[in-house]
């Protein structure tokens, strides 16, 4: 607006600061048009308290849009985290965030009132200024305030707050549906048929250890006494050794020699029963006791120093041991149905010689009963077979003896790979009472369970001292008696059991 002066002389300035405290001016020349101005200058403040109650009011309703709108925000998360539960707690975002809408719908129409009041006021505060602008006279004081309050004019905001941009509304998720499974019949019996499998493999299972139990608790065990135990002893974890001692007592109460001594290995590795003879005329050094026959050392101080005996002479390691005497191998045998054996006339002749001086009459049998007529293939009884083991007289002395024990032991494992449940029932009856071992019950137990694959491993027979590895000599007694006995090569022996029992 040009400068004007009063009355020809001085400088008058009219600035419109919107950005200053107060707002100075030149009223009118006449107080009619000063009063128009005051006049339209209430309105305009009117109309500007109209604009900050309008404002104040969008205010609040954008506050309530921003509460509605939290709100919503937190049911999202609770969407978030539950989905899986259902579209439930998204149904309440959707409605805490209408509400939201509806709220901040209340504040973009009430700052719209608050900006048409505004546009009022500023056509209004214009109006005012024109008629200012007619013909000032004179610079006029400025209104002093009311003694009771000295509040300024308010002024208009600087710049419309920033208007908040509407939440982008995500769009809903969809539930995952579930693959459809195409279940064949096919698949349907094949399931079924595998759980009745495995239904019946635990049935049979849990039939056979209880029987398999109930057999193993009816042996006599035996703690293991004091050992002499040799270093270096040859052993594996994949080859398990148990001593079969027979032995010639006739009762339980009667520990006698030991006829027999047949180590049964089992090995993992070459899935081999090996059967392993220690011929009892062994001059060996007893420990405790000096130089004597192999069988002596049972007869001395029972399993324990026999097994102690053949660990430090022959170097491999013996834990267990299984003891059986006349009347339990022949019980055994009977449960089996007997072996069938390939019997030479002097063997059959020597067998009938046995039965009568002392088998017969040790089964509570006549004398002469069940003898053979001659040689050939037989079909052997407990106590037959037990007479066809003890036979010294005919051919190499212990040397056959030996085998033939290991040939009655072939047959009957033959057997007890094809036996039934009557054998298991006459062996458990009749031979097992009597059975004597050192081993746990959870130590047979194992075993057992291992029984049906040990039986169809391939048996090995193996005679220790092997052939050109021992001499015949006759050793004196003190009292000037002598014994004949094999001098052996205990480092060849010790080889072949290493070659063989041991071996990969």
């Amino acid at each position: 607006m040009p400068d004007r002066t009063q009355n020809g002389h001085g400088t008058d300035r009219n600035h419109n600061t919107d950005d200053q405290d107060t707002i100075c001016f030149t009223p009118p020349e006449s107080p009619q048009q000063y009063g128009g101005y005051q006049q339209g200058y209430g309105q305009g403040q009117q109309q500007y308290s109209g604009y900050q109650q309008g404002y104040s009011q969008g205010q609040q309703q954008y506050s309530g849009y921003q509460q509605g709108y939290s709100q919503g925000q937190q049911q999202y998360g609770g969407y978030q985290q539950g989905y899986s539960q259902g579209q439930q707690q998204y149904g309440g975002y959707q409605q805490g965030y209408g509400q939201g809408q509806q709220q901040y719908d209340g504040y973009q129409q009430g700052y719209s009132q608050g900006q048409q009041q505004y546009s009022g006021y500023q056509q209004n505060y214009a109006q005012g200024q024109q008629q200012y602008g007619g013909q000032p006279q004179y610079e006029p004081r400025q209104p002093r305030p009311s003694s009771g309050s000295r509040q300024r004019p308010p002024q208009p905001p600087r710049r419309p707050p920033a208007k908040h941009k509407r939440p982008q509304e995500l769009p809903p998720q969809r539930t995952p549906r579930p693959k459809k499974r195409h279940k064949s019949l096919v698949g349907k019996i094949i399931r079924r048929v595998l759980i009745s499998l495995l239904l019946l493999f635990l049935l049979l299972f849990g039939i056979y250890s209880c029987t398999s139990l109930s057999i193993i608790k009816k042996m006599d065990h035996v703690e293991t006494k004091d050992r002499t135990r040799t270093e270096g002893a040859v052993s594996a974890s994949y080859v398990q050794s148990v001593l079969i001692i027979g032995t010639d007592g006739r009762t339980e109460d009667d520990r006698g020699r030991s006829d027999s001594m047949i180590l049964v290995s089992m090995n993992k590795k070459t899935n081999k029963l090996y059967m392993t003879s220690f011929m009892r005329d062994c001059y060996v050094d007893i420990p405790g006791y000096g130089s004597n026959k192999l069988n002596a050392a049972y007869a001395f101080g029972g399993p324990e120093l026999l097994m102690d005996t053949i660990e430090s002479n022959f170097r491999v390691k013996i834990d267990d041991y299984i003891l059986i005497n006349f009347n339990t191998f022949a019980s055994i045998i009977d449960a089996a149905g007997g072996v069938d054996i390939e019997v030479s006339d002097d063997e059959a002749e020597a067998l009938n010689e046995i039965l009568i001086s002392e088998v017969n009459e040790l089964m509570g049998d006549e004398r002469e009963s069940d003898l053979l007529s001659g040689g050939g293939k037989k079909h052997l009884s407990g106590k037959q077979a037990l007479s066809f083991s003890r036979i010294r007289k005919v051919g190499n002395s212990d040397f056959e003896r030996t085998s033939r024990q290991r040939r009655v032991m072939n047959e009957l494992i033959k057997n007890a790979r094809s036996g039934s449940f009557s054998f298991l029932r006459k062996f458990t009856k009749s031979a097992l009472p009597s059975m004597v071992t050192n081993m746990s019950t959870g130590e047979m137990y194992k075993l057992s369970l291992r029984l049906p694959f040990l039986l169809k491993y391939d048996t090995e027979q193996i005679q220790i001292p092997a052939e050109n590895t021992y001499s015949g000599e006759d050793v004196y007694n003190d009292d000037g008696t002598y014994q004949s006995v094999l001098r052996v090569d205990f480092e060849a022996n010790q080889q072949i059991i290493n070659d063989k029992v041991f071996g990969k």
